[in-house]
């Protein structure tokens, strides 16, 4: 295999056919295994299957077989596809994983993307992911015995600001992004726990780094019909320490949640997206409603609002039982994690309706939203099925990523104020 692989250090410069690669743990460590999934679009039914993968160094190779069999008739129609690689246990450290496309000779690239695999077990330090800027960490002194003067953080000594034994306070000093080495030089000898510490982009939100948690509203004030609006947002923190990649949009809070605390309203048509630090948040619980107000009988009531996971995400989106009633005002909110021109919202049978979205200021979530009341009162059958999917899906998308959505209805009634939330199939 080492022919193919010197191939394909010559292809940097492959165009990409929008094909992904994510990791199953995100978080990936050198005491589990992990799995590269590839995910894309085929300009026809017979999709590629998997071949093989070939380490070589810090370079792994995902072989996609996209050899189709003599005697199979491809459908011409545009197919997602999604392939898992198993890479089994890896050890420590960083890696370019590249997706390959083989057909016979003729080998491509397909799409290349960073991995790293950090050691959890040597040292245990929190949080194990600094910005480019540095900041502050904690280790567990693996000796236990004294204080440790000094730590070795990606080759730079720093000192150890804690007069506890048991544990290290050290300043992580400047660097760039990716993984370095982090070094205890202990009574008991030196010890290193290889890509121990990760270094993020502060003006990124790096998917190796952070999951993305989503509060789809984020309301209070006046609405339609005299309604009076008040969106009411937890976090209520868990047995350990949780880490945000931003000041978490609360009273007197930091990057660090240590206990229960609610969000502000900041009025965003998109809510609040919060950036997670991987593997932190297994016992933070997030909950949301929102109420109106204005009204007596609904001034202790309200509706809970889905809190959404990276997991939530899909290709497209399928709303059933949505009635055509005039009581009723509905709105589509639609959220994606990546870049994409226009969708297409298709309601029972009817015309499409486009619906285009934009970023989310400092984010990689992209948001959009349709007042959908107009056409479904026009629609002559109830209930409805309601499907957003990407524009043009169907015609040739091969040179394009279709990124993952996720989407919700509120429909609020005019006389009680009242907010149903039906959340995609």
């Amino acid at each position: 295999m080492k022919p193919l692989l010197a191939a394909m250090l010559l292809l940097g410069t492959a165009i990409a056919r929008g094909e992904t690669i994510r990791y199953d743990p995100p978080n990936a460590t050198a005491h589990h295994s992990v799995d590269a999934v590839v995910s894309g679009t085929w300009p026809d039914g017979c999709i590629p299957s998997v071949k093989g993968v070939t380490t070589a160094g810090s370079t792994i190779l995902l072989r996609l077989n996209t050899v189709v069999p003599p005697d199979l008739v491809c459908p011409q129609a545009l197919t997602q596809y999604t392939l898992t690689f198993h890479l089994e246990v890896l050890p420590a450290g960083s890696y370019t994983v590249i997706a390959l496309s083989e057909k016979g000779d003729n080998v491509s690239e397909m799409t290349r993307t960073p991995l790293i695999v950090r050691d959890t077990e040597t040292l245990h330090i929190k949080p194990y992911a600094v910005p480019t800027t540095g900041g502050p960490i904690v280790i567990d002194n693996p000796s236990n015995d004294a204080v440790v003067a000094t730590v070795n953080i990606g080759d730079v000594n720093v000192p150890n600001n804690s007069e506890f034994v048991s544990e290290i306070h050290a300043n992580a000093p400047p660097h760039a992004a990716g993984a370095v080495n982090v070094v205890v030089n202990s009574p008991d000898g030196a010890v290193t726990s290889n890509a121990a510490l990760i270094y993020y982009d502060p003006a990124a939100a790096d998917p190796a780094v952070f999951e993305p948690i989503l509060y789809p509203m984020s309301f209070q004030g006046f609405g339609a019909l005299g309604s009076q609006w008040k969106t009411e947002s937890f976090i209520l923190a868990g047995s350990a320490p949780a880490f945000f990649r931003d000041p978490l949009p609360c009273s007197g809070c930091s990057t660090a949640l240590g206990a229960d605390v609610q969000l502000f309203t900041d009025d965003n048509a998109w809510g609040h997206l919060l950036y997670a630090m991987r593997g932190t948040t297994g016992t933070v619980d997030f909950a949301s409603r929102i109420r109106d107000i204005s009204k007596v009988s609904s001034a202790t009531s309200g509706t809970e609002v889905p809190i959404v996971r990276e997991h939530d995400f899909r290709g497209q989106l399928r709303f059933v039982g949505v009635q055509a009633d005039g009581r009723y005002r509905t709105t589509l909110r639609m959220w994606s994690l990546g870049d994409f021109p226009e969708y297409l919202v298709l309601i029972g049978s009817g015309p499409a309706l486009p619906l285009h979205t934009a970023r989310i200021p400092g984010t990689s979530m992209w948001f959009g939203s349709l007042d959908l009341t107009p056409t479904i009162l026009q629609s002559k059958t109830s209930p409805l099925s309601i499907t957003i999917f990407p524009s043009g899906f169907g015609s040739n998308l091969t040179s394009i990523a279709l990124p993952s959505i996720w989407g919700m209805l509120s429909l609020t009634n005019n006389v009680s104020q009242q907010v149903t939330i039906i959340s995609p199939h």
